[in-house]
């Protein structure tokens, strides 16, 4: 980014304006012609509170425009008014304005997130917007702002001799934030990674309400620990190995009842099936009883007629007791039945029903046999039953219950100790806490050892830096530190804040352009353009003695003005300056000209037209 033009507009008077180029712009002049005021204009528009030096002659105007033009070649213009507030920006050149333009404030605080000055002029320079520096030594960061960069872009001729780093500056309360600002200039990288610790005044209070909450839980804890006598480690231990035994008694107890359930349900299943067969047996013979009876009946009666057969003849002449007719021998009866045959007859009958009485009766004795077996089967069922029920009545379920009840009492005895043990361990980490955060917070904290600028991109900034100062006849070999107690530069051994405020500004200068040389080079992060006010008028040095002020050697003058016309377009140098530079040097760089009231026709008097 660089500058091109300046404006004062205000209602009826001509606008003041000074444009600037690529490289090397030289504004010279008499006193009193507005050109330190450009500086301050410039102060101003970059976000100053206020506007530092008022001159008569800009009292009728009211309006100041600043333009500035990126790499790329797009221009953006600021614009606010001289009396304050806040700023317009346009993203356009000056002379193209036609609206009111983006509305942003100089810098947001805190936590606000509004569009600012730095929000929009860093990113058009090629500079992250949001980049962090560390601000103090806990760690703490803060944007990277216009404001923070101003004193390596912007150096007015107080800066320019003062004993002050030219990086600090006057940063009374940002010196960390200007450091790391540098440091971010020489490597690209800012601390947005920092972890900030805590404040002080913060932790204590924490600690404090840390203390209060702790002493509040000790009190009953430590009652409660009192009152439990035992020792809970070595109780908890012999709870453990008796619920272990126990349950593995329990286990086998358990199992063996399931065992015996198992058989007194088979012998139930047994004591049925024999009481089913006893029930059926048992019809079955009291059927075959009864045809028994009926065999032995049959046979009687077939006795008595096979023996009846005999005396058939020597009945007596009775009645027939069918018809009641005589029993003669012409008796139809008689003659039907004849006894020899009813005796065959019957003997015949006789012998069948003998076999199958035979035969019954060798049925009923296997069936009684099945019988008693059945019968001595539902004894023996009824017996083990007996004695399965009596083992669970008895033995087993007792047994249970009696295991079941105390590992009840060992659960929650272990229950009792573990809330013992918790309670004492909790005790003593309560204890430990207290003792550590006391130990903490009366202590003080160690300090916080951050990394140093780094070497390598110090040491190229220091060789740009004498690549000026040879530009400038300093000497042929000048040896050029950084010195990051200071944050000044050190040349051939001595300070620059050592020598008189003449060389103090020859230094100075060469610092800032060397550093915007070193970020063009090495393509680092800056503003891109430097403004040097009165960098030569305050130089007496003698040829004689390195650190007094007297005659200006005329090659340094000289060295400083031929530097100017070498500048590449890539940077932007502008010196505002008393003296006049040497003629070809004007005609090489953009060169401005304020003649005061000496001016003669033709030559510009001052920066506002009288």
């Amino acid at each position: 980014m660089q500058l091109r033009k300046i404006r004062l507009s205000g209602s009826d008077v001509p606008s003041a304006e000074i444009a600037f180029t690529v490289g090397a712009n030289v504004l010279a002049g008499q006193s009193d012609t507005g050109k330190s005021y450009l500086l301050h204009c410039l102060d101003f528009i970059l976000g100053a509170d206020e506007l530092r030096k008022r001159i008569p002659e800009a009292e009728p105007y009211s309006q100041l425009h600043v333009e500035f033009q990126e790499p790329l070649g797009e221009y953006l213009t600021l614009e606010r008014n001289l009396s304050g507030g806040e700023l317009a920006v346009h993203r356009c050149r000056m002379d193209e304005i036609v609206e009111d333009g983006e509305r942003v404030i100089r810098s947001r605080s805190g936590s606000s997130q509004a569009k600012d000055l730095s929000s929009v002029l860093l990113p058009f320079a090629d500079m992250a917007g949001e980049a962090k520096l560390r601000k103090n030594d806990r760690g703490e960061t803060q944007r990277l702002t216009v404001r923070t960069l101003l004193p390596i872009f912007l150096v007015n001729e107080i800066a320019m001799i003062d004993e002050k780093s030219p990086v600090v500056g006057d940063g009374t309360f940002d010196a960390t934030a200007r450091k790391r600002m540098f440091a971010y200039l020489l490597s690209g990288k800012d601390d947005s990674g920092i972890i900030a610790a805590e404040r002080r005044d913060i932790i204590r209070a924490r600690d404090q309400a840390k203390l209060g909450l702790i002493a509040d839980l000790l009190e009953p804890l430590e009652r409660k620990v009192k009152s439990f006598s035992d020792d809970p480690n070595d109780t908890i231990d012999k709870v453990d190995n008796a619920i272990g035994s126990i349950t593995t008694e329990l286990n086998t107890t358990t199992e063996t009842r399931t065992a015996v359930l198992r058989n007194l349900q088979t012998e139930i299943a047994e004591l049925q099936r024999a009481e089913t067969q006893i029930i059926a047996i048992g019809e079955v013979l009291d059927r075959y009883k009864l045809l028994s009876a009926r065999y032995k009946s049959d046979l009687g009666r077939l006795d008595f007629i096979a023996e009846g057969a005999h005396y058939f003849d020597g009945l007596q002449e009775v009645h027939c007791p069918l018809c009641d007719q005589p029993m003669s021998r012409d008796h139809l009866h008689v003659a039907q039945e004849r006894s020899a045959d009813v005796y065959a007859g019957a003997r015949a009958e006789a012998s069948k029903i003998k076999a199958l009485s035979t035969d019954l009766s060798q049925v009923i004795i296997t069936l009684e046999e099945r019988l008693a077996d059945w019968r001595e089967g539902e004894a023996t069922s009824r017996n083990n039953i007996k004695d399965f029920q009596e083992r669970l009545d008895r033995q087993l379920a007792p047994a249970l219950s009696d295991l079941n009840s105390r590992l009840e009492k060992l659960i929650r005895r272990r229950v009792e100790l573990e809330g013992a043990r918790n309670d004492k361990d909790q005790l003593d980490n309560l204890q430990l806490m207290k003792a550590e955060i006391e130990r903490t917070s009366t202590g003080k904290t160690g300090t916080s050892k951050w990394e140093p600028l780094p070497s390598v991109a110090l040491r190229n900034l220091c060789k740009c830096i004498e690549m000026v100062l040879i530009e400038w006849q300093w000497s042929t070999e000048p040896r050029v530190e950084f010195d990051q107690a200071d944050f000044d530069i050190v040349v051939d051994g001595q300070s620059r804040q050592s020598h008189g405020k003449g060389v103090r500004s020859i230094l100075h200068s060469a610092f800032v352009i060397g550093l915007l040389r070193y970020s063009a080079e090495y393509e680092k992060p800056h503003p891109g353009f430097v403004v040097l006010d009165s960098p030569l008028t305050s130089y007496r040095k003698s040829p004689s003695v390195n650190n007094g002020d007297g005659p200006i050697p005329p090659m340094i003058e000289v060295g400083f003005w031929k530097s100017l016309a070498e500048v590449t377009s890539k940077i932007q140098v502008i010196v505002i300056e008393n003296k006049e530079p040497p003629k070809e040097v004007a005609d090489a760089v953009s060169y401005t000209w304020f003649a005061g009231d000496d001016a003669k026709d033709g030559e510009r008097k001052a920066f506002i037209p009288s």
